[in-house]
């Protein structure tokens, strides 16, 4: 049975200890790092890859609609208008 009234052992207080579980930690935190910046970075490409294709599509909508022989088939389906 456990003894009821037996201290807590103390935290460990050997330096070369503590330094590396502080590198550990801090390779941990730097490999966290980074996926997010690897994950920040293919948002970002995915992001302007939409907007770039937004455009192109965008432009090849607008050259359609007003290349000129669109714009001669509009002109020859214009009714006429009535002169007094």
């Amino acid at each position: 049975m456990a003894e009821p009234d037996r201290k807590p052992e103390p935290a460990e207080t050997d330096p070369e200890k503590l330094e590396k579980l502080l590198e550990i930690e801090l390779m941990q935190k730097r490999a966290a790092w980074q996926q997010a910046r690897v994950r920040r970075g293919n948002l970002r490409l995915l992001s302007v890859l939409f907007l770039v294709v937004i455009v192109a599509l965008a432009l090849f909508v607008f050259v359609m609609y007003f290349s000129p022989a669109r714009m001669q088939e509009l002109k020859s389906h214009a009714t006429p208008s009535a002169s007094p």
